[in-house]
């Protein structure tokens, strides 16, 4: 499936889009309405199918002092990459448990159960992203691609780059991709990451801090903190710092058996 005239055409920034054939948008978390259960408040960002993907989901929790998201579960169909925005979150997957600060990351691969608890006394909210593709899920091929894990920021490798900062994340075969690829980017004031361009793999942009605009096809769209950028396959795109600190975000990339 590729991307039509009117989808293009329809490249926003953009509310909650539910449809069967979601846009490369900027998605803000701030034009979402608020979920809440108690202390908990979630805002579904974007939900929806892509050229390799069956369903993609994301949404942002908030979890209260005290609270936990729920008791130990997964999906055998799906996998779930949880970034954490703000606060502290305490993981478990599996039989791991870790305590994740901003910029933490988290895997669960298919089959496998999670859960996140806040043990501070502020709120802490993370990001949820679902991936169901249209290739058969491949547990096996997770679990040999090194399982699911869990990874606080300091653990990222930084390296120095004539536009600000990398850190390499993962890039490796998983139960739902044949190839799953996550780096974290720091960008200084005024740089652009590279030139317009294209690339058949999806991609998803979660900005952590900073602000900047993404082209997407011919339009420029502001995108800021907590911002999150759906690159739909072969769309020309480009990201620039317009701001006067550095930027920063997750590039996060997926391979399907079609490639």
């Amino acid at each position: 499936m590729k991307m039509t005239l009117l989808a293009l055409g329809a490249l926003v920034t953009a509310g909650f889009v539910q449809t069967d054939d979601l846009p490369s948008a900027v998605y803000s978390p701030t034009d979402q309405a608020v979920k809440k259960d108690g202390g908990r408040e979630s805002r579904q960002l974007a939900k929806g199918s892509t050229l390799d993907l069956a369903e993609l989901t994301i949404h942002t929790s908030t979890l209260g002092p005290g609270q936990m998201n729920h008791p130990l579960q997964g999906y055998n169909d799906a996998e779930e990459l949880v970034i954490v925005k703000e606060g502290t979150l305490t993981a478990t997957v599996k039989d791991s448990t870790k305590a994740l600060g901003p910029g933490g990351l988290a895997l669960i691969v298919a089959g496998d159960k999670q859960s996140f608890r806040n043990a501070t006394k502020v709120p802490a909210t993370y990001y949820v992203l679902k991936f169901k593709a249209k290739d058969p899920v491949d547990m096996q091929r997770g679990q040999a691609g090194g399982g699911s894990f869990l990874k606080d920021w300091s653990q990222f490798k930084m390296t120095k780059t004539d536009k600000g900062e990398t850190r390499p994340v993962f890039d490796r075969p998983s139960s739902v991709f044949k190839r799953f690829d996550v780096h974290a980017t720091v960008l200084n004031p005024g740089k652009a990451s590279h030139p317009p361009h294209t690339h058949r793999a999806e991609e998803i942009i979660l900005m952590t801090k900073g602000n900047g605009e993404m082209l997407i096809g011919d339009k420029s769209h502001k995108a800021t903190t907590g911002d999150v950028i759906l690159l739909r396959s072969n769309v020309p795109h480009a990201f620039t710092n317009t701001g006067s600190t550095p930027c920063g975000y997750f590039a996060i990339q997926w391979h399907s058996n079609a490639e």
